[in-house]
């Protein structure tokens, strides 16, 4: 059986993140978040993550949409796992979250707290976790088949296709049929 939780952009665009369990696997399907909000909505829904349960973080691609809140769940909700993305991605994402990063701190008035937006240490960690795939490679994290396929979109973007025993399910992200130039 394959359990789906929605913990952002259920409803609306922004604040991507999914967590799906599979075998007594639990993988989160990219941590992004919502640019419309500057409250506790900007993130998704984290009171409903187990950090410890969480087998594998994977990021479809650098939009903050998809990303933004990664530092916040590594930095400030706790996860230490792997997180998988592709090296575009891993690439870019630090560069659009120390950018945006910049911009809340110094409109201080946006920033609730402290604790509700994370600091350069904290994607600078976040990224220390990643572990790169190329498109079209498998590779096993924690028992989890993961294959990583071209999505358009943007560079680096990929949909994801997970393996677990007898179960399989594919996480497309956005992804593009428009032919583009940026990778053959």
């Amino acid at each position: 059986m394959i359990e789906v939780l929605p913990l952002g952009a259920g409803q609306d665009v922004g604040r991507s993140c999914i967590i799906i369990s599979i075998a007594n696997k639990r993988i989160m399907f990219d941590c992004g978040m919502h640019m419309g909000y500057h409250d506790e909505r900007r993130f998704p829904d984290f009171s409903l993550v187990h950090p410890e349960r969480l087998d594998v973080v994977i990021i479809s691609h650098f939009h903050l949409d998809h990303c933004g809140a990664l530092p916040f769940l590594t930095g400030v909700v706790g996860y230490s796992g792997p997180v998988v993305m592709t090296k575009p991605t891993k690439t870019i994402a630090p560069l659009l979250l120390e950018d945006y990063r910049k911009i809340v701190v110094e409109r201080k008035a946006e920033m609730a707290s402290k604790n509700a937006f994370f600091t350069s240490k904290m994607i600078e960690a976040c990224m220390n976790q990643v572990q790169v795939v190329e498109v079209e490679e498998t590779i096993e994290v924690g028992g989890i088949e993961i294959t990583a396929f071209y999505a358009g979109h943007v560079l680096g973007a990929a949909m994801f296709l997970i393996k677990v025993g007898p179960f399989t399910c594919l996480y497309t992200g956005d992804y593009n049929m428009t032919p583009d130039r940026h990778l053959g």
